[in-house]
């Protein structure tokens, strides 16, 4: 998207995985982005690597997202930055694999902090500049578990996910006469740390489902990303655009 040229753009969980592909892909096509993990060694070789690949600006932020104030800190160090940020992508997430009879109460709540209101600390940070400006994009990923309850033991993920769905589409109704659109994007199973801490059994069982036979990969994610991030997708809000090879069909 020749329009995304000069953006600038968060993505949390960025040091690794889909967020890192993420990250990479809209630096390609010129945009600056503000990364942001817990892991900050992966977080900083990551940023090495998008800069020498790319040429574009990059800021690292290592912190604990369910931290408020860190959040707001970090928003307002990219603010000052990059002197705006076009673009939020809320890629950050964790995925226990238990049934409920052995998720405590830490760990549900754990879950929802990351999966879902480190979103809304994000999205209530970034909105004053992006409503000043009259432009945003705001991408939350959720899961192809948030719309069929996922196929392993992990409740918490998939409730989680499913919350980030009602969220997108209630918050867009907030900003949009502010030329400021919110999607969701509801991945497969994608080839990263997370679908590896499954069974090669599990995973066999998503790619005989799928139409393309086959995991997903980073990228794959990413090119929705670009699409909902351009200024082509001004008419595209509250929509939850699938990217999962075709297993789940609606």
């Amino acid at each position: 998207m020749e329009s995304l040229k000069g953006m600038a753009a968060i993505i949390t969980g960025s040091a690794q995985g889909m967020g890192k592909g993420i990250a990479m892909v809209l630096a390609q096509r010129g945009v600056d982005v503000a990364i942001c993990d817990v892991k900050q060694d992966v977080l900083e070789a990551t940023a090495k690597e998008i800069r020498e690949a790319t040429g574009r600006k990059v800021i690292t932020g290592a912190f604990d997202i369910t931290d408020e104030s860190a959040v707001k800190k970090f928003v307002g160090e990219v603010e000052s930055g990059f002197g705006k940020i076009d673009i939020l992508v809320n890629n950050a997430g964790i995925h226990p694999l238990k049934p409920i009879e052995e998720i405590e109460s830490k760990e549900w709540d754990l879950v929802f902090a990351v999966n879902v209101k480190a979103s809304y600390y994000f999205c209530k940070a970034i909105l004053p500049g992006m409503r000043s400006r009259k432009f945003g994009r705001i991408i939350s990923i959720s899961s192809e578990a948030g719309k069929n309850g996922g196929t392993v033991a992990a409740l918490h993920y998939a409730a989680s996910k499913g919350a980030v769905l009602a969220f997108v589409r209630n918050l867009a109704q907030q900003v949009g006469a502010d030329g400021i659109t919110v999607n969701a994007i509801a991945p497969g199973r994608i080839a990263t740390a997370m679908s590896s801490a499954v069974s090669p059994e599990e995973n066999q069982k998503f790619i005989n489902n799928s139409i393309t036979k086959s995991l997903g990969k980073p990228e794959d994610v990413a090119y929705a990303v670009c699409y909902l991030a351009s200024r082509e997708a001004a008419f595209v809000t509250a929509e939850t655009m699938m990217v999962n090879g075709g297993t789940l069909r609606d």
